[in-house]
Order: structure tokens, then sequence, then C-alpha cells
């Protein structure tokens, strides 16, 4: 059926699918309570866990019934939001230090630096984060036993080619949108999409080739820019709507500025990018 391939999330070799999709549920058991050095390290790994539960969900999606499903992705959902806030501010430090290490302006570097350590203070003082990440890790273990409980009784399996194929023209369709338009909301989306193709890509890898191996890589540059993108408007619009303690209007217009800048670079380099993505 498939190659096997150096991500422990993928399908190996002579094992059918139903098999295979319920061996890497139990991975995702697994590593949702294994037990991390940091809480903001718990909870980064937290949210992957659950988009690769979503990207599984998806390829299962014609084996699936429709409620289960749903119900799923409900809970999902919710399972994200509890880390949303934790997350934002998490977001909002690392963008704003690693622009202050990219900023050739040295008061504006003191600047970005003085609010990230301003924000790394809220976060020390976040006592919610750890209960919110408790909640999320059982909703996402039940998830899982439930969703391998309907696994077991279908047997209406997808094809990995034609899941992967579906997951490139999805991920191409809302490129095209994102690059018209070059509004926030459609560039979040490229970005999910992007992701859940490499999510596809490596788990149902039909061919062990340089080619393939090229494009999974391509594809994780792609939805890692992306992913700075994201992070910049999340930084952007979280500054608007709640700086920091301790932070002036001067410093909040100027970050602003200084992330529109970086935005617009980051459209133009993704576009490059994007250009280079192909399934054959």
């Amino acid at each position: 059926m498939t190659s096997s391939t150096s991500s422990p999330f993928a399908f190996r070799s002579n094992e059918k699918i139903d098999q295979g999709f319920i061996r890497i549920l139990d991975l995702l058991a697994i590593e949702t309570q294994r037990p991390r050095k940091t809480l903001p390290a718990a909870i980064h790994e937290t949210r992957v866990l659950i988009k690769r539960f979503r990207a599984l969900l998806w390829f299962a999606k014609p084996a699936l019934p429709p409620l289960g499903l749903a119900q799923a992705k409900s809970r999902l959902q919710e399972a994200s939001h509890l880390l949303t806030a934790s997350r934002d501010l998490a977001v909002m430090r690392f963008t704003l230090k690693k622009l202050s290490e990219k900023t050739p302006n040295s008061g504006d570097r003191k600047i970005l630096a003085a609010i990230s350590k301003n924000l790394g203070q809220q976060q020390a003082l976040d006592k919610k984060s750890g209960q919110s990440l408790q909640r999320t890790i059982a909703i996402l273990l039940q998830t899982i036993r439930e969703i391998k409980q309907q696994a077991k009784a279908s047997s209406k399996w997808p094809s990995p080619s034609k899941r992967l194929i579906k997951a490139f023209h999805a991920m191409k369709k809302v490129e095209k949108k994102a690059l018209c338009n070059k509004k926030a909301v459609q560039f979040h989306e490229w970005r999910k999409k992007t992701k859940r193709l490499l999510y596809q890509l490596e788990l149902t890898q039909l061919v062990s080739s340089k080619r393939i191996v090229r494009t999974i890589k391509r594809v994780d540059k792609l939805q890692k820019k992306l992913g700075d993108y994201h992070d910049n408007v999340v930084a952007q619009d979280c500054l608007r709507k709640n700086p920091p303690d301790k932070t002036s209007r001067f410093a909040v217009k100027l970050s602003v500025k200084l992330l529109e800048k970086r935005n617009r670079h980051l459209r133009k380099k993704v576009q490059k990018m994007a250009k280079r993505i192909h399934l054959k």
C-alpha cells in the first residue's frame, strides 16, 4: 500500500488502512499523555497533536459516520479554544522577540524587547493555563477512544492517493483566493489547508523517492512561513485590542507598523514558494 517513512504518523508498507488508522490513533493517545519539560512546551505540543488528529479525521471522513465525525470535530474545536489565550500570549512574545532581532534600528529593538519582556511577566501569572491544558488532554483522549471504536466498525476506507490529491487541490484553491485578495483570513485558511496537505503527505506517502521527499520539505517550509504570517496578524490584533501593561501608545503603534512591514515581505515570500509545489 505505502512505503515506510520517517514519520511515526504514517501508514506502513503492507499495512491495511484500518489497522494503520487505529495504530496511529493509539500513538496520538500516547503522545498526548507524554510529560513535557515546561507548560508552554506542553501547550504547543498538544496543539500540534490536535492538528494531526484533525488531519487524520479528514483522511478517514469516508469511513466514519457523519454524526460521530461532527461530534469529534466539535470537541477538537473546544479543546483548541481552551488553549487559545495561552497560545496567543506566547505567539505575541515570540513574534516580537524575533522581530526585534531582525530590526536594524536600535531604538525600535529596545521597544520591541521591552514589550516582549512585559508579555513574559504576564505569561508567568497565567494560572489557568495548566487547568486548560488538563481539560484539553481529557477531551482529546476521550475523542480518540470514541473514534477508535467507530473505526473498528467501518469497512469503507478511502484510497490514500485520492485523499492526497483532494487535499492538494483544496490547498491550491484557497491559495488562489489568498493571493488574489490578500486578506489575512484567507491566508489563515491557506495555512490550515497547507498544514493538512503536509500531514496527508506524511500519512499517505506512496513512493519513497527524492521527489516526494522534496515535495514534503517544500510544503513544510510553506506552512511555516504562512504560520509566521498568521502569528504576525495575531500579534497585531492582540496589541491593538489588549496592549500589555506598561506599554505606551507609541510603542504599540510602532510594533504594529513593523509587523505590517514584515507581513508584506512574507506575502511576497510565500507566493514564490507556492509556485514550486507540485504533486507530479
